[in-house]
């Protein structure tokens, strides 16, 4: 018993067992009657050599001592100890870890806890949504089912589980981004491999990762916050619209601003101060050879120009988009804009596809055209799809697409008399064809053409995409139930058997025959924007609200005898015109007041206290709008009218912010001692943004020599190179020792990619040209043994 003994000294009673039984009758304190089990429990310890239990907790856990909770933890560790034993002799202590280690419920009740404190801690329903994505995820679901009538829809936990085998996330698509931003993007990492450079050879660690951290910053900036801070007029002049697109010479874009421009922007500045550092820092450095000092200047140049170019576009889209925003806002009862583009071409789809009919697949060619108008103050949108087995997506077929669609907007809303047109910058559009064959066209129309604006070159993505994504998602939900989208009347079946609402969809021929005259020649027309129709004259602008304007006089102008026509060939619609639901605020930031075209939805004029139910999200950065509907969210992405809430902080809190992070980090801070002192703002002149004339230059008889050979060695291997390989190349290959180009004959990859396509244009053309010559000798033999044969059956 020496054993019993020595083990039950743990439990030991203290100064407050005493005081238990005064809480026996508390009656806060559930007490069941035990005295069986207590007395089973004793009978089971004393077989075990342990002493029996000699009290019961009868006051409140949480009120009781330490000891007491450390010595009734120590006598239920012995009991545990026992008990495992029992169940698995041998093996207790491995059990015994198992279950102390892992308690579900306690896991769970205190990631609940933790859950429940972050949401009741949340300041905005953004954050909220964040912590329980996955019943976002699923409620976002079900409220588009029931907005768009689908009935067969899971139960909540199916779609729980399906969420929990496939984590929601979002994904970005990285292919056929802008040119310019990926152009700057690239700029970016290659100032980086500079900064690396220069770092290694003369500067340091400490400076070359202040650098590369600047950078970083200025690459954040001109993707996310830059466009938030242009306006049509500001003091700051990497801000200003009127500054920055208008110039003291030409006819254009002639405009002055009523304010001065003495203010700085501590983003833009600092975009300003990096390279100007690092054009300092590649000026001092003592370069190892003559190759790496041309490469690294090279690249140097390159990169700031694609910075420069990037941060031009930018203030460019910001301005042409003002312009979509500004007719959407004013429209009223008789107006409508006309959004047009040719979608990517559509390759047949199969639902069972044999190898031999996957390749060489021929795209159908169609056309994308929204109206967007007011009736009886509320917003409408219309989309007509042109379906083409082939077609050349030129002006002509342009033009006859933009006559069809005005006419049916004009079938489906009598009231419509003025059009406003928007597209992007392709030739079938910007052109002079495009551009001066609106007159005629109001001719024939009731619906006049008033205005037509062009987007920025590469100006992102509009409501045609849209359009074209959701209609292709629908035809590839058709395809998977088991039928073929190979020719335009089963695109027409595919698109008016889905869910999508309010497209009609024509399948046509393109005009043939149309002779084209001699037209008004417009020096630089791709660079004017904006063009408004008058009687006998047109105005065109270089940008959206800079200058007056230039009068061209189109009364001797006529492109066409006859306006071009496309053939229909079969038209159906699905349902009718929907009413657009008006957007709904979820920040209290952001209150927009109720307009009048807006006021017959009764969804969206209730104001909501409970800010929950908005579950949309505006996927613009920086906008703070969340929607009750996907409908109510594609409105909003349609009109554009994104509402932001910058935080911006003065250069002073910034320098004061940073101070403070250094000296917590206890790192030396970064002094900009590799500047010019003197070099403190941009320098920048009025008409800073305005697209600069290319200059042409012929290339060298050397550098001709080297494409042809790199042009001619890929065709000859089957290893065509890429472009940005042969531009690296040029700044690498030697001749007799020494590099074959110097600085000034190196080419760009898009350059390059030019030449090679004129090259592959030359040979095919060459290739035609033989194969008819060969072709025309083969049938002449042919028809030479015809002719004998004949003869000598005659002559028999």
């Amino acid at each position: 018993m020496s054993n019993a003994d020595s083990q039950g000294s743990l439990w030991l009673p203290n100064s407050q067992d005493t005081d238990t039984s005064e809480h026996m009758d508390n009656p806060d304190i559930p007490h069941h009657d035990n005295s069986m089990k207590r007395k089973a429990l004793d009978n089971f310890l004393q077989s075990c050599g342990l002493s029996p239990v000699k009290k019961q907790l009868k006051i409140n856990w949480n009120l009781s001592s330490e000891r007491t909770q450390y010595d009734y933890s120590m006598k239920t560790k012995q009991i545990f100890e026992q008990v495992v034993n029992v169940l698995a002799p041998g093996q207790g202590s491995h059990l015994l870890d198992s279950v102390m280690n892992s308690n579900p419920s306690t896991s769970s009740d205190n990631t609940l806890e933790i859950l429940s404190t972050a949401y009741d801690l949340s300041s905005d329903w953004g954050t909220q949504r964040q912590i329980f994505v996955r019943s976002r995820v699923v409620e976002q679901y079900q409220t588009f089912c029931r907005e768009s009538g689908i009935s067969d829809v899971a139960s909540d936990r199916s779609y729980m589980r399906i969420l929990q085998a496939i984590e929601p996330n979002i994904r970005k698509s990285m292919k056929g981004l802008d040119n310019y931003a990926a152009d700057g993007a690239k700029g970016i990492d290659d100032l980086k491999k500079i900064v690396n450079v220069l770092g290694k050879q003369l500067k340091g660690k400490e400076w070359e990762d202040g650098i590369l951290l600047q950078l970083s910053n200025c690459k954040q900036y001109l993707k996310l916050d830059y466009k938030m801070h242009i306006s049509l007029e500001s003091e700051i002049p990497d801000h200003c619209c009127q500054f920055a697109l208008s110039s003291d010479s030409g006819e254009y874009s002639v405009a002055m601003c009523s304010h001065s421009h003495d203010a700085a922007c501590a983003n833009c500045n600092d975009l300003y101060h990096v390279i100007e550092g690092i054009k300092q820092a590649a000026g001092e450095v003592e370069f190892e050879s003559e190759d790496q000092k041309d490469d690294i200047q090279y690249s140097l140049s390159q990169s700031v120009k694609a910075l420069e170019e990037w941060k031009k576009h930018l203030l460019r889209s910001v301005n042409q988009d003002r312009a979509r925003s500004h007719v959407i806002e004013n429209l009223s009862d008789g107006e409508v804009l006309i959004e047009r583009d040719w979608a990517m071409k559509l390759l047949p789809m199969m639902y069972r596809e044999s190898q031999s009919k996957w390749f060489a697949k021929r795209g159908m060619n169609w056309h994308i055209t929204v109206g967007t108008y007011i009736i009886n103050g509320v917003l409408h949108s219309h989309t007509i799809v042109h379906i083409f087995d082939n077609a050349n997506q030129d002006a002509v077929t342009s033009n006859a697409i933009l006559k069809d669609s005005v006419l049916k907007l004009k079938e489906k809303n009598q009231n419509l008399t003025k059009a406003f047109t928007r597209s992007d910058n392709a030739g079938c559009f910007h052109s002079v064809e495009a551009i001066f064959c609106i007159p005629l066209l109001n001719q024939v129309s009731a619906l006049k053409v008033v205005q037509v604006d062009f987007a920025d070159p590469q100006g992102g993505k509009s409501i045609c995409d849209r359009r074209a994504a959701h209609i292709k998602g629908s035809i590839r939900n058709y395809v998977n139930e088991g039928n073929n989208v190979t020719t335009s009347n089963e695109f027409l079946s595919a698109v008016i058997k889905s869910n999508i609402k309010n497209v009609q969809v024509v399948t046509a021929t393109p005009p043939c025959g149309i002779i084209v005259k001699k037209a008004v020649k417009i020096k630089d027309i791709t660079t004017l924007n904006k063009f408004q129709y008058h009687d006998d004259h047109v105005l065109a602008f270089k940008q959206y609200q800079i200058g007056k304007g230039v009068k061209i006089i189109n009364t001797s102008v006529h492109i066409y005898d006859n306006f071009p026509s496309v053939t229909i060939l079969k038209s159906n619609s699905t349902d009718d015109v929907v009413k657009v639901p008006k957007p709904i605020a979820a920040t209290e930031d952001i209150n927009p007041a109720v307009s009048n075209r807006m006021s017959n939805d009764n969804d969206t004029n209730t104001q909501i206290a409970d800010n929950s139910s908005f579950i949309f999200t505006c996927p613009e950065p920086h906008c703070l709008l969340t929607f009750m509907r996907y409908g109510n969210l594609s409105n909003h992405l349609d009109k554009g009218d994104h509402q932001c809430k910058t935080e911006l902080k003065s250069l002073s809190d910034k320098s004061k912010v940073e101070y403070v992070r250094q000296i917590d980090t206890k790192q030396s801070m970064l002094v900009r001692s590799s500047i010019n002192p003197s070099a403190e703002c941009s320098t920048l002149v009025r008409g800073w943004a305005l697209k600069n004339k290319r200059s042409v230059k012929r290339f060298s008889s050397e550098q001709i020599g080297f494409l042809k050979e790199m042009f001619q060695k890929g065709e000859m291997t089957g290893h065509k190179y890429d472009p940005e390989e042969v531009s690296v190349m040029m700044r690498t290959i030697k001749k007799n020792g020494k590099r074959r180009f110097s600085q000034d004959l190196f080419l760009t990859p898009s350059q390059i990619s030019s030449f090679f396509s004129r090259l592959s244009i030359e040979k095919r053309k060459s290739a035609q040209n033989s194969y008819e010559s060969e072709d025309f000798v083969a049938e002449e033999y042919e028809n030479n043994i015809i002719d004998a044969r004949s003869l000598t059956i005659n002559m028999n």
